[in-house]
């Protein structure tokens, strides 16, 4: 699994790495996904800070479905769920999955890693 947990200020991040998937590779992030999802329901819900990282992965129909399902079955664990890689057609499949699942989500760019842990970070 690529995907795991760190810790940034003080607080423990789950850092789902979905990053440089391509259309091809749709079985290998549908079983990264769903090791993610067996992890993100284990934890109570609404605690959850978790980045989402999604550069350099290509999107398809299948790809948005898998990910509604998931973030349906995954919302009421979150606490904060920063997205980093969401730009141009990103940003709005972003929004129609955020719409979707009501996750109390941010998108950040390709290059804003560092700004999502520290949003997360922060006490709200």
């Amino acid at each position: 699994m690529k995907s795991h947990w760190i810790t940034h200020k003080g607080k423990q991040i789950l850092y789902c790495d979905y990053s440089n998937f391509k259309i091809a590779d749709f079985d290998a992030f549908k079983n990264e996904l769903n090791q993610a999802v067996a992890v993100i329901v284990e934890q109570p819900e609404g605690t959850l800070l978790a980045i989402t990282d999604v550069r350099g992965s290509v999107g398809s129909p299948q790809v948005v479905d898998t990910l509604k399902e998931a973030a349906l079955v995954t919302a009421k664990h979150m606490h904060k769920q920063a997205v980093v890689g969401v730009s141009g057609l990103k940003k709005v499949l972003f929004d129609a999955i955020i719409r979707v699942s009501r996750q109390p989500a941010k998108a950040f760019g390709d290059t804003d890693l560092e700004e999502a842990k520290d949003w997360l970070a922060e006490e709200d």
